[in-house]
C-alpha cells in the first residue's frame, strides 16, 4: 500500500506536467513521505504522510527503477536474484524477453547457503555454453541492482549468520559499456530512450484497446514511436497517441 502510494505519485506527477518518459529511468527528484524515507531512503528531512515532491539523493536516486515497490515485486520477499530482476528489465522496461532456458539446465539455489554469492554460482552456471548466451543478456541488467534487498533497502553485503558476503555489482553490458553501479545503468539506459518508450506503446495499446497486439499491429506502433520523437518522448503524449489510435478508436 504505501510502497505503490509512493509509484502512483510519481507516475501521477509525470503525467500531469507532460514530463518526458525518460524521467521512469532517472530523475533529479522523488517522491516520499515521512516514513518512506526514514526507514527505506534513510532520510530525515521529509515529514508528514503525504507522499511530496522531494530533490533525489544517492543511493537510490531518482526515478522507478529503483523504487521500493519494484525492488519489493522483484525479490521473493526472502532473497534477491540478479537473474529475476535482469528479466525484469529485458521484460518490462526494454521490451526484449530472453529465451527461455533450455530443457534439463539445472536451476540456481538462490539462497546462498555456505559461502557462495549469487555471482559465484552464476560463474559455474555460465559455464554452459547454452546458459551463457542468455545470461550475456541478464545478468548485467540484474547485478547492479544487488545493492537493493528484498524491501528496497541499500546494503553493501549480504548477511548470513556469522558471515557477510560482500556484494559486487559490476556486469559490463553485451556492448562493452561499462556498468558497475546502479548509477551507471540508470545512464546508460537514458541512452535507449526511444526503446523504453516503444515499450510503453507496446504495453499501453493492448491495455487500451482490450486485445493483443498482432504481427500488422507493428506498423502502428512505430507510427506513435515516431510521432513522440519530435517533442521528446513526453509521456502524456504517448497516452494521448494511444488513446487516440486506430487500434483502440477504429475509424
Amino acid at each position: 500500500g504505501e510502497m505503490l502510494r509512493q509509484t502512483d505519485a510519481f507516475f501521477a506527477d509525470l503525467l500531469a506536467r507532460t514530463g518526458p518518459i525518460r524521467e521512469i529511468i532517472d530523475s533529479d527528484h522523488t517522491f516520499l513521505n515521512e516514513r518512506t524515507a526514514q526507514w527505506i531512503y534513510q532520510r530525515q528531512d521529509v515529514w508528514g504522510d503525504a507522499f511530496q515532491k522531494v530533490p533525489a539523493h544517492p543511493p537510490h536516486g531518482g526515478g522507478m527503477l529503483t523504487m521500493p515497490a519494484l525492488m519489493t515485486a522483484t525479490a521473493n520477499g526472502v532473497y534477491t536474484s540478479p537473474i529475476v530482476r535482469g528479466v525484469w528489465m529485458l521484460e518490462s522496461v526494454l521490451g526484449t524477453p530472453p529465451q527461455p532456458p533450455p530443457p534439463n539446465i539445472q536451476p540456481l539455489s538462490p539462497d546462498l547457503r555456505g559461502a557462495r554469492t549469487i555471482r559465484e554460482q552464476l560463474e559455474a552456471h555460465r559455464a554452459q555454453e547454452a546458459c551463457r548466451v542468455c545470461h550475456d543478456q541478464i545478468d548485467p541488467l540484474g547485478f547492479p541492482f544487488e545493492n537493493f534487498d528484498e524491501l528496497g533497502l541499500w546494503r553493501t553485503v549480504y548477511r548470513r549468520p556469522g558471515q557477510a558476503l560482500s556484494i559486487d555489482t559490476a556486469s559490463p553490458l553485451p556492448d562493452g559499456q561499462a556498468v558497475a553501479t546502479i548509477a551507471e545503468l540508470k545512464r546508460a539506459l537514458l541512452g535507449r530512450e526511444e526503446q523504453v518508450a516503444r515499450n510503453l506503446v507496446v504495453k499501453m495499446l493492448p491495455y487500451a484497446s482490450g486485445r493483443l497486439l498482432q504481427g500488422d499491429d507493428r506498423g502502428e506502433v512505430e507510427r506513435i514511436v515516431r510521432a513522440l520523437s519530435p517533442g521528446g518522448y513526453r509521456l502524456r503524449d504517448l497516452v494521448h497517441l494511444v488513446a487516440e489510435s486506430p487500434l483502440v478508436l477504429p475509424q
